[in-house]
Parts: structure tokens; C-alpha cells; sequence
């Protein structure tokens, strides 16, 4: 077990999942944790992120939901519009709520709905002038951000990062 190997190599826990992996190897030596070791990190990582990014967009007037609503539309090209079942398909969003995050971008101006020229029945959001200016600060600043963040991974070590969470994320969506 490789996991309880390199866990009892490591005299000082470096992480908070490393205290947890140090609980469970007391309390559950039998268990093997290297999948914990990589999905706790993940979600800590996550939701350390979406807080950061939260805070972020918070002097923008954005939530994430917003500005995944909006920069969803941005980069969608020209003319910036899409069906609500798209835009939740294109987006980091869940479709739960759609209607709510839109209303409220569309509230604030970033958005218009317009009538669905292909579909009787059907709507399109469309990002107003407002709504693409916000998103191409936003997204500029988003960036940056992130960046800053992931800054102490060498170029050699972001791509390989990358590769491997790209191999885990086709996994989980197929």
C-alpha cells in the first residue's frame, strides 16, 4: 500500500487531508486512502477556489453564478447568445436554478431574453453591451486570479497537472 507507505514518511503533516489520512491510518490502518488522498484534495481545492473566486468578482458585482452566466455568453462568439438549456450545458453551473441566475443577470442589464427565432416556444439570452464589457474585465481579472494562485507550480508540473485532472474529469463525464 503505497499511500500508508509515504504517509508514515511524513514526519509533519503538510495539508489538512494529511491529518485526516493520519486519523484514519490510526483508526482504519486496514483501509487504503490513496483515492481520498487525491479526491480530498480536489474538493478542498475546489472550494478553496470558489471562495477566492467569489471574492474576486464580489467589487465586480458578481456572483460565481453570474459571471459563469455571463462569460459563458462571451465566449460563445458572436452575436453572445444561447438557449437556457445551453448556456447551463456550456457553463460550470448545474441546470438548477438556471432561470433564477438568469433572471438575475438579466436584472442587472448584462442580459436580455429575446424570442427564439428557430422555436416558437423557445428563448434565447442574449449578453447586452453592458453584460460583454463586465464579462471581458471579469474574465481578465479571472485569469489573473487563477494564475496567481497556481503560480508556484513549475511549467513542467502545470502541464502534467493538467493532464492528469484532464484524465480524471473525461472519467467522471462519461
Amino acid at each position: 500500500m503505497t499511500s500508508k507507505r509515504a504517509l508514515n514518511e511524513k514526519k509533519d503533516a503538510k495539508d489538512s487531508i494529511d491529518l485526516l489520512l493520519a486519523d484514519w491510518a490510526r483508526e482504519r490502518p486496514d483501509l487504503d486512502p490513496w483515492a481520498f488522498e487525491i479526491s480530498g484534495r480536489l474538493w478542498r481545492a475546489s472550494s478553496s477556489v470558489l471562495k477566492k473566486t467569489e471574492d474576486w468578482l464580489s467589487p465586480l458585482g458578481l456572483t460565481f453564478e453570474s459571471f459563469s452566466v455571463i462569460v459563458t455568453l462571451r465566449r460563445s462568439g458572436h452575436p453572445f447568445q444561447m438557449n437556457p438549456t445551453a448556456l447551463y450545458r456550456h457553463s460550470l453551473l448545474s441546470s438548477g436554478a438556471m432561470t433564477n441566475r438568469i433572471d438575475r443577470v438579466e436584472n442587472a442589464g448584462l442580459v436580455v431574453r429575446r424570442a427564439d427565432p428557430n422555436d416558437r416556444r423557445g428563448t434565447l439570452v442574449q449578453l447586452t453591451a453592458k453584460g460583454r464589457k463586465l464579462a471581458d474585465r471579469a474574465i481578465a481579472i479571472h485569469f489573473e486570479k487563477l494564475a496567481e494562485l497556481l503560480s508556484p507550480l513549475s511549467l513542467a508540473e502545470r502541464a502534467q497537472l493538467s493532464t492528469l485532472l484532464t484524465k480524471v474529469a473525461v472519467a467522471l463525464e462519461e
